[in-house]
């Protein structure tokens, strides 16, 4: 047990906020609690989840490469942040438990001054008065890092006990309300624009923590992601793949980053099998393991469980269809956030209902003030529209229109009728 010694050494992975309240149950803590900090706690809105939203806002930013020192933790171990920062500006990093209680680790009270330079940096490192040591609950965790332009300090905007004059008392803060909104505002406008432009980048990397003892992995660790049953089985991976072919020699035109990141934002990462809303067994970014429920007889690697990388090279070799679709299908010439925004279409809603989609007609056309209105149409899946396919239209279509004014009033005659992704037109 650990009392006035939390300065030199913080049990913080997965970070939550019971080290201010002193609830004990996470880091063998046993510190007073803080008058009145439970009052200001900040709840999760229901509809969202914090680790969905600083997840999809790390993706949305992007530009920032963040690595843990392994990606498992067994209980007591110590957990070291590593960052890639491209250039000088405010650095944030947030974990977030499989309580889904969002932490500022940095900056902190013991060292409150996030201004950093362009360089690699690792929290804690030797000039830092602290360490992070995985403790329960045990679970998946996702650790954020944040990159601003203009000053932005999440810990003195946190939640927690402030002295007399307002300043933050507390070894790490939670993330406020305001802060969480600002966030998804800035790594809005981030994904909209070129990245030379955008206020803020953003990166992430998953891990988890396992019991002293046993088996310590994907499969082993308490699922702390819920939400299978809602997630779709791309329209891409339900169709034969037959059909989609390239000349002999022409390789598919790369996706750049921006564009993966908006598939894996919309799929959600899954480390472990699940059966996705269609029955289907599936993983990682939507990856479909075979047309059937899981049933324990996938591959071993499967049954494993996956870490992100993994992931990532499914992903992209999933893509490979939505690729070639749009290569083969597509006649007039596409920037690079256009042709990444109709990969990811085709990827969610298949290469026959592009094929035969008044949207790609617009688009062969040049009459790209179409497309905004063409992709909006695009909303239902199983005859029930999907908020989730919403903010996926939208995105593509800021990618679509990268830096760009988007067209906002549709054409006199334009079909605005909305189409299921499992029907098409």
């Amino acid at each position: 047990m650990m009392r006035r010694a939390v300065t030199e050494r913080v049990m913080l992975w997965p970070i939550v906020w019971s080290l201010a309240l002193g609830s004990g149950g996470a880091f063998g803590q046993d510190l007073p609690p803080s008058p009145g900090a439970a009052a200001r706690v900040a709840t999760p809105a229901a509809s969202q989840s914090f680790r969905r939203i600083i997840g999809d806002a790390a993706m949305l930013a992007g530009g920032l490469s963040v690595q843990l020192n392994k990606t498992f933790h067994r209980e007591g171990e110590v957990m070291v942040v590593s960052i890639d920062i491209p250039r000088a500006g405010y650095l944030n990093v947030l974990s977030v438990g499989p309580d889904d209680v969002p932490t500022v680790l940095f900056p902190n009270r013991h060292h409150p001054d996030n201004r950093v330079s362009a360089g690699s940096l690792t929290i804690p490192n030797a000039q830092m008065k602290f360490e992070l040591k995985a403790m329960p609950p045990d679970g998946a965790t996702l650790v954020a890092a944040f990159l601003s332009r203009e000053p932005l300090d999440f810990y003195q905007n946190g939640d927690g006990e402030r002295d007399g004059e307002g300043t933050m008392q507390e070894p790490f803060a939670r993330l406020s309300i305001a802060s969480r909104n600002q966030l998804r505002q800035l790594a809005g406008k981030s994904f909209a624009v070129l990245p030379r432009a955008a206020p803020l980048l953003g990166g992430m990397a998953y891990g988890g923590v396992c019991a002293a003892s046993g088996a310590c992995d994907a499969a082993s660790a308490p699922a702390g992601i819920s939400g299978s049953e809602d997630r779709l089985t791309p329209g891409v991976l339900l169709e034969s793949r037959d059909g989609v072919s390239l000349p002999k020699g022409i390789k598919p035109r790369p996706i750049y980053d921006k564009g993966v990141r908006l598939t894996k934002i919309s799929e959600g990462f899954m480390p472990r099998l699940y059966n996705d809303a269609t029955n289907y067994c599936s993983i990682a970014y939507g990856h479909l393991v075979k047309k059937a429920p899981c049933d324990g007889k996938e591959p071993p690697e499967f049954l494993r469980g996956l870490g992100e990388s993994r992931g990532d090279s499914l992903l992209l070799q999933d893509l490979r269809r939505a690729q070639l679709a749009v290569m083969g299908l597509v006649t007039t010439a596409l920037s690079d956030g256009q042709y990444a925004a109709l990969c990811d279409f085709t990827y969610n809603v298949g290469v026959g209902n592009l094929q035969k989609s008044t949207l790609l007609k617009a688009v062969n056309a040049g009459e790209h003030e179409r497309v905004p209105f063409q992709l909006r149409r695009w909303i239902k899946a199983n005859g029930k529209e999907s908020a989730a396919l919403k903010t996926r239209r939208e995105r593509e279509i800021q990618l679509y229109f990268e830096s760009s004014s988007i067209p906002r009033t549709p054409p006199a005659d334009e079909d605005l009728s909305v189409l299921d992704i499992r029907i098409g037109e």
